[in-house]
C-alpha cells in the first residue's frame, strides 16, 4: 500500500466584472456607482466595503455609509476635484483619505466621452481597517496573506482557475482567506489595486 500526502490547492477566488456589476445614480449630478465587494456582519452591519463611482458629467454626489473612513484611488479618465469646492485634485494613480458623510466629486468639462473612475473604499475602523495598495504584478508573485481583492487595471492576473484582465477584479472569499490558503497567483505584466488587511 503506497501513502500519499494532500496538498492543498490554490485557494478559490470570485472573478467580478467590473462593467456587469449594477449600477446606481449618484445623489446628484451624473454618474453612477458599481459595487464591488465588501464585508457585513450578521446583522447586516458594514465592515468594509469597494465601490467603484464612474463620473460623466462635470459633477457628482455619493452618499458615504455612516461612521465609515474614506479612501479614494483614482484608477482612470481625467483628474477629478475632491471635496466642497473641489479642493483636492485626485489623479490616476494616487490615493487619497477622505472624510464626511457625502462624497463631492467635480472634473473639468470635457468633450471627451471618457469616464473619470474612482474606487471608494469605506470600513468602519472598529470591525475593519483594510487599504488600498497599487502594484505591478509578474510572473507569480507573493501577495500579502490578508489581500480581499485584487482589482486589475492593465495586464492580466491569474488566481483561484479565474483569469482577470483590464476592468475586472478577483475578489478573495473570506473563507479562503480564512483558511490561509495561497491563492497561486500568476501575473503577466499586471498593474493592479489591491485591497489589502
Amino acid at each position: 500500500m503506497t501513502s500519499a500526502t494532500f496538498v492543498p490547492g490554490p485557494a478559490p477566488t470570485r472573478l467580478t466584472r467590473l462593467r456587469d456589476l449594477p449600477r446606481r445614480g449618484l445623489v446628484a449630478g451624473g454618474g453612477h456607482v458599481r459595487e464591488i465587494c465588501g464585508q457585513w456582519g450578521p446583522g447586516g452591519e458594514l465592515h468594509w466595503m469597494l465601490q467603484l463611482v464612474e463620473l460623466r458629467r462635470p459633477e457628482g454626489v455619493l452618499h458615504l455609509p455612516p461612521d465609515a473612513a474614506h479612501t479614494l484611488a483614482g484608477i482612470g479618465g481625467p483628474q477629478v476635484g475632491v471635496g466642497p469646492g473641489a479642493a483636492v485634485g485626485l489623479r490616476k494613480e494616487r490615493v487619497l483619505h477622505y472624510a464626511g458623510a457625502f462624497l463631492e466629486l467635480r472634473r473639468p468639462q470635457l468633450r471627451a466621452a471618457e469616464l473619470s473612475r474612482v474606487l471608494v473604499l469605506s470600513s468602519v475602523p472598529a470591525r475593519a481597517t483594510p487599504s488600498l495598495v497599487f502594484s505591478d504584478l509578474h510572473g507569480a508573485p507573493a501577495l500579502p496573506a490578508d489581500v480581499r481583492a485584487i482589482v486589475v487595471r492593465s495586464g492580466r492576473v491569474s488566481a483561484g482557475g479565474s483569469t482577470a484582465t483590464a476592468m475586472e477584479a478577483l475578489v478573495v472569499p473570506d473563507e479562503a482567506r480564512d483558511e490561509g490558503a495561497g491563492l497561486g497567483v500568476v501575473a503577466d505584466d499586471a498593474r493592479v489595486l489591491m485591497v489589502v488587511g
